[in-house]
C-alpha cells in the first residue's frame, strides 16, 4: 500500500529539527541542506569536518544547554500579554473614559468569532480603567446559561458587589442607602432576580405587591433603571 508523504515547509523543517537536535548540530545540518535563513559558508569538506570536531569538543556544554534552547522558526508569546490589539484596546478605553461626563453614555460592541480574544481584550481594558478609579463590571453571555434569565447581568452585578465589599465597611453602607432611597420598598424586585445584591442591601423583609406578568415586566425595567442610576452616581 502506497503511503502519502507530507512534505514539510522550510519553517516546519527548521522548527522540527531545532526542537529535537542540539542547536549547533542542527545549524550544521541545515547549512548542508542549503536553508535560506542560514548563510552557507562551507567551501569544502574540511570546513564541515572542522565544525563537527568543534561540536564534539564542546559536546558537554552543548548537551547541557540543549534542554533550554528555543526552536528556530517558531514563535513564543508570553502568557497574559496582548499582541496586535493596541488599536482596539485604545478605542475601548477611550469609549469608557467618558463615563461621568455629559453625553458619556455609550454602547460598545466587541464582536468576533469564538477564540479570537474578545474576553482577553475586555480584561485588558478593565485593568487600564481601574487605574483611572473606574469601576468596571462585566458579565459574559454563555450558550450553556440560556435557561437562566439575565445570567450575564447577574454575573456583572456579582462582580460589582464583590468590588464594593472589598472597599471597606463604609462604601457598602453608602451604596445601600443610595439604592434604598431610589427604590424604596420595591428592593425585593431586584433581589429576587439578582440574589447577589443581598450582600449589600440585605434581604428585604416585605415582598412586593403581586401584579400581572406585563405589569411585573414593566415594573422591573423601571426599577432596574433606578438602580443603575443610584449606583452610577
Amino acid at each position: 500500500e502506497n503511503q502519502r508523504k507530507t512534505l514539510l515547509s522550510q519553517n516546519q523543517l527548521i522548527s522540527m529539527l531545532t526542537t529535537r537536535v542540539p542547536l549547533p548540530l542542527a545549524k550544521t545540518v541545515l547549512r548542508l541542506m542549503g536553508v535560506e535563513q542560514l548563510t552557507p559558508y562551507y567551501q569544502s569538506v574540511k570546513d564541515v569536518n572542522r565544525e563537527l570536531n568543534e561540536i564534539l569538543y564542546n559536546l558537554g556544554s552543548i548537551m547541557v544547554n540543549s534542554d533550554t534552547q528555543v526552536a528556530l522558526g517558531s514563535l513564543h508569546f508570553l502568557r497574559g500579554n496582548l499582541y496586535g490589539r493596541d488599536g482596539h484596546l485604545s478605542a475601548l478605553v477611550e469609549a469608557c473614559s467618558g463615563i461621568g461626563t455629559p453625553g458619556g453614555s455609550k454602547v460598545v460592541l466587541v464582536s468576533g468569532y469564538s477564540g479570537v480574544g474578545k474576553s482577553s481584550l475586555v480584561e485588558h481594558a478593565k485593568e487600564k480603567l481601574e487605574e483611572k478609579n473606574i469601576h468596571f463590571i462585566s458579565g459574559k453571555f454563555d450558550q450553556l446559561q440560556q435557561a437562566r434569565p439575565l445570567a450575564a447581568i447577574d454575573a456583572a452585578l456579582n462582580d460589582f458587589t464583590n468590588i464594593i465589599i472589598q472597599q471597606g465597611p463604609q462604601t457598602p453602607l453608602e451604596i445601600k442607602k443610595a439604592i434604598s432611597d431610589a427604590i424604596k420598598t420595591d428592593v425585593e424586585v431586584l433581589t429576587r432576580m439578582f440574589p447577589c445584591l443581598c450582600k449589600i442591601i440585605e434581604k428585604p423583609m416585605c415582598a412586593p405587591i403581586e401584579v400581572g406578568s406585563i405589569a411585573a415586566q414593566n415594573r422591573f425595567k423601571f426599577i432596574f433603571q433606578l438602580f443603575v442610576r443610584a449606583i452610577a452616581t
